[in-house]
């Protein structure tokens, strides 16, 4: 009974030291993860490629079977690689202090339901026998990898949107903070044209983030995720333009400032 218990706390403790393994794994280690990943795949491609070679000079059986067995190989590593890219996103997300947690959670949601998709097609590739099978279950993870793609496009544009929207509010509070400061000072005509291009500027931003939010939102299967991507990205780098203007505006009209003193 005593060696059963001393057995027992022994297994606990070495799930623990698992389990704090696990949680101690950062974004860099999982990016390091993610590239050593591409690396075996990279690996077993060249090594699928060899075998499909040699099946086209001697169409024997055992080559036959070299083809599935190494096709199921680089399958397995494409595999590995895309969860290892997951989790690494999933934890730069989760590390980002400027990111919302509303939105992380998001984000971590969609990485949950790409991980079991993983999951469901590791199964598939287990099951395959033959070089049929092999073409069939490659075609579906095909279509399971645009649906991640997709997945990751739209979190990637809200994750942008958002970060645009706080240099948005940053520059507006202090725009503000200048035009209070401007209505005590003479002649201040200049100074105001200066604050009211900069508004002007910063509302136009704002409504091209906006437009961008909508765009964004879009990309979904089925639809044009990708046109609805592109879409999202031109907006905000029209909206990045009229920020650069916003911030020389207020810079003219803190030095304008300045000079009036």
């Amino acid at each position: 009974m005593f060696k059963r218990t001393i057995i027992a706390i022994f297994l606990i403790a070495v799930l623990l030291t698992q389990v704090t393994a696990v949680s101690a794994l950062t974004a860099s280690d999982a990016k390091q993860d993610w590239r050593d990943a591409k690396t075996v795949s990279a690996q077993k491609q060249e090594i699928h490629r060899d075998a499909k070679i040699t099946f086209a000079g001697d169409a024997s059986e055992e080559n036959k079977q070299a083809v599935v067995d190494t096709g199921k190989d680089v399958l397995n590593a494409a595999l590995d690689e895309a969860e290892a890219w997951l989790l690494w996103k999933d934890l730069e997300t989760e590390e980002n202090p400027d990111i919302p947690d509303d939105l992380k959670e998001t984000i971590h949601e969609d990485v949950e339901t790409n991980l079991a998709k993983i999951d469901e097609l590791r199964s598939d590739v287990d099951g395959i026998s033959n070089r049929l099978e092999l073409g069939i279950v490659y075609l579906k993870m095909v279509g399971s990898y645009i649906e991640l793609v997709t997945d990751v496009a739209r979190d990637s544009g809200m994750v942008y949107v958002h970060l645009a929207n706080t240099h948005i509010e940053k520059a507006e509070d202090l725009e503000s903070r200048l035009r209070e400061s401007a209505e005590g000072i003479d002649d201040n005509e200049e100074i105001i044209e200066k604050l009211d291009a900069a508004r002007d500027d910063l509302d136009e931003a704002r409504s091209n983030v906006d437009k961008a939010e909508s765009s964004y939102k879009q990309v979904m299967l089925p639809g044009t995720p990708l046109i609805k991507f592109s879409e999202g990205n031109n907006y905000l780098r029209v909206a990045r333009t009229n920020l650069l203007s916003a911030h020389r505006n207020l810079n003219q009209a803190y030095i304008l400032m300045v000079r009036g003193e």
